[in-house]
């Protein structure tokens, strides 16, 4: 890794390896039994001992193959001042306008070092192409959505809530959540979660899920707050999303 000091950059040789687990999933089961889509593998590893603010890269292994060097900025340590750079989207789909949006954000990551990402719900759009494209692509719209992200996402945490699109429980691609929680790790309960990165601190909420002061999303995030609101010298920001 690298790591920067003032404006210098500071060059340690380090290496570990993660060894990762690998799921599929079927989708809408037929009276036959069979299945009208099986995912590819999903591979989850987790990287430990990561230094605060430093660059890293790695390398990933599978059947033989191996992917290229992949370059990411470690996240500050909690309550440092080092700066933070965060993208911020929603509603994105894998339309003419995505492109251009994500275009965008790669030529920005080409110019300078980002954090992450947060992604506030309505993620690929899947459900919008039901009866459409028919029900196979309609999971095959995750696939492309997460084929036109891994430039990105590949670089950086890619940290996501769930939309409407997602969370829906009437709608008739049968999402609800289901294929959200498949194909996202997130903190917590991964619908609503909190992470601290520097002197920012990120809430994340589930917007079609209740959060008045009964419900147990409402409680939860009046609790984050009280519990920021007690540390505030090492988290004076603090991000909803």
């Amino acid at each position: 890794y690298q790591r920067r000091v003032r404006e210098a950059v500071v060059s340690t040789q380090s290496t570990g390896t993660a060894t990762s687990i690998s799921h599929q999933y079927n989708w809408n089961e037929q009276p036959d039994g069979s299945y009208i889509y099986t995912s590819g593998f999903i591979h989850e590893a987790l990287m430990v001992n990561l230094v605060p603010g430093a660059i890293h890269f790695y390398q990933i292994f599978s059947n033989g193959q191996q992917s290229d060097v992949i370059r990411f900025l470690a996240a500050p340590e909690h309550g440092s001042d080092a700066p933070v750079s965060f993208f911020h989207i929603g509603d994105h789909g894998t339309f003419g306008t995505s492109l251009l949006v994500t275009a965008d954000m790669m030529k920005r990551a080409r110019d300078q070092d980002f954090h992450g990402l947060i992604h506030c719900g309505d993620i690929s759009y899947a459900n919008k192409f039901n009866g459409s494209r028919g029900h196979y692509a309609t999971q095959q719209v995750w696939d492309t959505w997460g084929q036109m992200v891994e430039p990105l996402g590949s670089k950086m945490a890619y940290m996501v809530t769930p939309g409407n699109h997602e969370l829906d429980p009437y709608d008739s691609t049968k999402e609800n959540a289901t294929i959200y929680r498949k194909r996202f790790i997130m903190p917590g309960n991964e619908r609503y979660y909190n992470f601290g990165v520097g002197m920012v601190h990120f809430i994340a909420v589930s917007t079609d899920e209740s959060i008045d002061s009964s419900s147990t999303q409402g409680v939860w995030f009046e609790q984050t707050l009280k519990e920021i609101n007690e540390d505030r010298e090492t988290w004076p920001w603090v991000v909803v999303f």
